[in-house]
């Protein structure tokens, strides 16, 4: 669907930019990484480095396609989806497995007593 720039780094000698954080996001999800550009870097003012000319950069040198960006995401959704089919079972030597009961949390520790120091005490 789209890609998105968060961030950019820039060299401090001449403000060209060298590196983009990106991301790409569909229905399903998001990926994001950093992409160190090509050089020569371009003769780019900062000020004209818009968000449409970054991705446009990004989307010339970037070696995956926006298909393979969306089976990624579709993959882990995948993985995340089946992953919270899995139940815990307890095997028994003479019996079927049973389900791992859900525990409810530990309460919270009480909080210690604090004692006054010696001679605080008010008369």
């Amino acid at each position: 669907m789209a890609f998105s720039i968060p961030g950019i780094i820039v060299t401090d000698k001449d403000d060209k930019v060298v590196a983009l954080d990106w991301s790409y996001e569909n229905a399903d999800g998001k990926i994001s990484n950093r992409w160190t550009l090509l050089q020569p870097y371009g003769n780019t003012p900062l000020a004209e480095c818009t968000e449409a000319v970054l991705v446009g950069w990004l989307e010339e040198q970037l070696p995956n396609t926006t298909l393979e960006f969306d089976r990624q995401i579709a993959d882990a959704k995948a993985r995340q989806d089946f992953a919270q089919t899995l139940k815990p079972y307890v095997p028994h030597e003479f019996g079927p497995p049973t389900p791992v009961p859900d525990e409810p949390p530990a309460p919270a520790p009480p909080a210690p007593e604090v004692e006054e120091p010696e001679g605080s005490e008010e008369a």
